[in-house]
């Protein structure tokens, strides 16, 4: 089926459904296994996530297959890196799809277990009540946030994190005056702001409220690990409760579900430090101009034939909102 805002057809699986389903049989120590279904998920406004529904022996079983897009983020890990960062943090107790193969050829892909829940943040900001929801996302960030890097690692400093965008800002060719001298303010902002390196973990790099799957009020997964590094923990804090985050609940200033200091009280509570406000003020300041960068660099991956257009350009379309935000949280 045609996307069609830029008549492209849509995603198909990394290769045919026989040969996948053999895949699927080798990798189970099974003879045979047949596809009763393989639907793309929605949500995958980068990368491309199936579901697939087996048979093996008269027994229904799911996974999730994930596959990079023909035209990738630059931020984007490799299939490859992004598998390894999912099985450390498995590894490591936190809550996760299992993965479970990696496949490399033309079109990588790595498969995991599905898992049961709701990721749809709007459902998540309405709900009356997340206190145990923020607990859970509390505890889970600080035992990412435990992680630390290996000997042969680099974690990035702020100030480079900074330069990666202006990197990027150089990388996009179609943009309006207005729009580049404001990302230029703020990328002044951030050069003079910029914090100290500190001592670097594990950062999830895109932990906010729609990347992670809740049932009944709990947290069940964290998902979506392709920008994963090793940096300053506040980043993954300013990420989540960066205004952009938030929805139609901007009074809830921890990812649209609940109240700052919860989040924060549930943080320490697992053994992470005390966050530094100057700090978590920086990460923010930089979370909306990380995004409205981002959100151009969908935009351009739009008008390249990239699925589904009309998400990419409706993440561009936000970029003018996000540089209004930039500039009232520097004023």
């Amino acid at each position: 089926m045609p996307d069609g805002l830029n008549g492209r057809p849509t995603p198909v699986l990394p290769m045919p459904e026989v040969l996948l389903a053999r895949w699927f049989a080798e990798r189970l120590g099974m003879t045979d296994a047949t596809i009763v279904a393989s639907n793309l998920l929605p949500g995958g406004a980068v990368q491309h996530n199936w579901r697939i529904d087996l048979d093996i022996d008269g027994t229904a079983q799911s996974y999730v297959l994930r596959a990079g897009p023909e035209f990738p983020l630059p931020e984007s890990l490799s299939k490859v890196d992004e598998f390894d960062v999912l099985r450390r943090v498995h590894g490591a107790g936190v809550p996760v799809p299992e993965p479970l193969w990696f496949r490399d050829g033309d079109t990588p892909f790595f498969v995991s277990r599905l898992c049961r829940g709701e990721a749809r943040r709007d459902g998540l900001i309405d709900r009356p009540d997340n206190e145990a929801l923020l607990c859970d996302l509390g505890a889970v960030l600080a035992a990412i946030h435990q992680m630390k890097p290996a000997s042969h690692a680099n974690p990035e400093a702020p100030l480079a994190r900074v330069e990666t965008l202006a990197e990027w800002m150089d990388g996009l060719t179609e943009m309006p005056t207005l729009v580049a001298d404001s990302i230029a303010e703020g990328l002044v902002w951030l050069r003079r702001h910029a914090p100290e390196e500190c001592d670097g973990t594990l950062v999830h790099r895109d932990f906010r409220t729609g990347n992670f799957l809740v049932e009944d009020g709990r947290l069940i997964a964290v998902l979506d690990w392709e920008f994963a590094g090793w940096g300053d923990p506040h980043e993954d804090i300013g990420w989540f409760c960066a205004q952009c985050w938030r929805g139609d609940a901007q009074s809830q200033e921890a990812g649209g579900l609940g109240d700052r200091r919860d989040f924060y009280d549930a943080y320490m509570a697992s053994g992470a430090n005390k966050p530094d406000p100057e700090r978590v003020r920086f990460w923010e300041v930089f979370a909306h101009l990380r995004w409205a960068v981002i959100a151009l660099q969908q935009g351009a991956r739009a008008r390249a034939g990239a699925h589904p257009a009309w998400e990419l350009e409706e993440a561009e379309a936000r970029v003018p909102l996000l540089l209004r935000t930039v500039a009232e949280i520097t004023r």
